[in-house]
């Protein structure tokens, strides 16, 4: 039987991923939304059933992952049946949004709070 993840949860309503692989058994698991409060071009509610299939799809043997250059940090790519790729890689979500300019300019501050969030 595998040993249950070990999760750094947080709320957030920016830029950070759904879901992030941090090493061997440990995950970073967001609630919130994806690009910003209610009402912001192109952001996204992160539901349950969103964070249920990514955190499903993370633990099973053939999850696609990739590093992201921005957090520099393993996201899920594939597998998460159901869930929009921008809550997954949101610089997709912002691309698509017309907001990359927007994504660039936060992204150092959002970088740093992620590092001190995750430990890492």
């Amino acid at each position: 039987m595998a040993a249950e993840p070990e999760l750094v949860e947080a709320s957030d309503d920016g830029l950070f991923p759904l879901i992030a692989r941090l090493g061997s058994g440990r995950f970073f698991l967001k609630s919130g939304r994806v690009g910003g409060a209610a009402g912001e071009r192109g952001s996204l509610e992160i539901t349950d059933a969103d964070r249920d299939a990514a955190l499903a799809a993370a633990t099973a043997s053939e999850a696609d992952w990739e590093i992201d250059p921005d957090l520099e940090v393993e996201l899920l790519v594939s597998g998460a049946e159901g869930v929009d790729e921008g809550l997954l890689m949101p610089r997709f979500l912002y691309r698509r949004a017309d907001r990359l300019y927007e994504y660039a300019a936060a992204m150092p501050d959002a970088k740093k709070r992620f590092k001190e969030l995750v430990g890492h």
